[in-house]
């Protein structure tokens, strides 16, 4: 039985970012992708500041900059402009290759097209029965993940999203947020601009509100704001928002397989990214800090305490929602807001 000292299942931004972590020591490396590309992902495909500073990418990967910004309630809009962009935009398969290609030539062997069907203690199994033992396994394999089920680790939060990729050129690109109480409870619907197309969605945790009835909304608030998808597609798809812990014993779980992206806002690249590089780090330092991944787990917890608030609001979260535009009209706030970004 061949034996590596980590086996990464999943490449996509947290199994890619792990691997590359992982290359800069001795230790035998194997990364395992199911399909035969790396990082397809349905997504806005927004990438902050924060997630350009991890990925050093190449800025003609980059679709659109964004230095536009608009949040709307029913009744109020708040607007932030920027002189630099704060905000991009890429297509995930892209990321995914670029990330992919910074593997050449290092000591991570990738296979692609390499199911796993079963995990047992020390080993892992190939859909073509091959066994495979490991030291250390890194679950980064998504929503679905292999690994999680193993570890018995139950989803009990998750988001269900809802999005066209209508096609559109922008000029001036502006991402907007859409809070409508009435239409998505405590989620909201968006307009992301890409280089030939606007992914225009929406959100919600089923476990909270008929998510079939979000859908019917959606439609019926694309219709109201005149958007036409035409001949676009529908896709729907779940994200990962339920973190119980990354690191059991000589096994852990990355990006959304560990649950790491927002419960309100859906965000999980660069809580991928981070939990790649931090994993990594753990592994070839059993004494390592994980700051940044810390420093992500409670960014996510103040926009879950935020989640929370509207939830409770019940019937008055509407007028919440109108409270918080309010907020983010104050310069002091604003400010905040863009420092998240960055």
């Amino acid at each position: 039985m061949q034996q590596y000292d980590v086996i990464i299942i999943g490449g996509g931004p947290a199994g890619l970012k792990c691997a590359l972590e992982l290359s800069r020591s001795d230790l035998s490396v194997l990364l395992l992708e199911k399909e035969k590309g790396f990082g397809d992902k349905v997504c806005a495909g927004g990438l902050t500041i924060k997630d350009l500073h991890l990925l050093d990418l190449p800025r003609k990967l980059l679709q659109q900059s964004i230095k536009h910004a608009s949040i709307h309630s029913r009744k109020r809009s708040s607007h932030t402009h920027t002189h630099t962009p704060f905000l991009f935009t890429i297509n995930r398969l892209d990321m995914g290759k670029y990330q992919r290609n910074l593997l050449e030539g290092t000591r991570v062997e990738v296979r692609t097209e390499c199911q796993v069907t079963g995990i047992d203690q020390g080993k892992i199994i190939l859909v073509d029965g091959q066994s495979i033992g490991y030291k250390y396994l890194v679950g980064a394999d998504g929503y679905a993940s292999i690994v999680r089920r193993y570890l018995k680790l139950k989803v009990k939060k998750r988001l269900i999203g809802y999005q066209y990729n209508i096609p559109h050129n922008s000029v001036n690109p502006e991402l907007a947020v859409f809070m409508d109480a009435r239409r998505f409870g405590a989620w909201y619907a968006w307009n992301f601009p890409h280089s030939a197309n606007i992914a225009v969605g929406c959100c919600c945790d089923p476990g909270k509100i008929d998510h079939l009835n979000v859908r019917d909304n959606f439609m019926a608030w694309l219709r109201e704001k005149e958007i036409d998808p035409g001949s676009a597609k529908l896709i729907s798809y779940p994200i990962g928002c339920d973190y119980q812990g990354y690191h059991f014993d000589n096994i852990f779980l990355a990006g959304e397989a560990a649950g790491l992206a927002s419960w309100f806002t859906g965000e999980g690249i660069y809580q991928s990214l981070v939990s790649g590089q931090e994993i990594a780090r753990k592994i070839m330092d059993p004494q390592y800090d994980p700051v940044m991944l810390n420093q992500v787990l409670k960014y996510n917890q103040t926009l879950e305490r935020i989640l929370r608030l509207l939830l409770f609001a019940g019937p008055l979260k509407g007028l919440l929602q109108e409270f918080l535009l309010y907020l983010m009209n104050r310069k002091r706030i604003r400010e905040k807001i863009k420092a998240g970004f960055s």
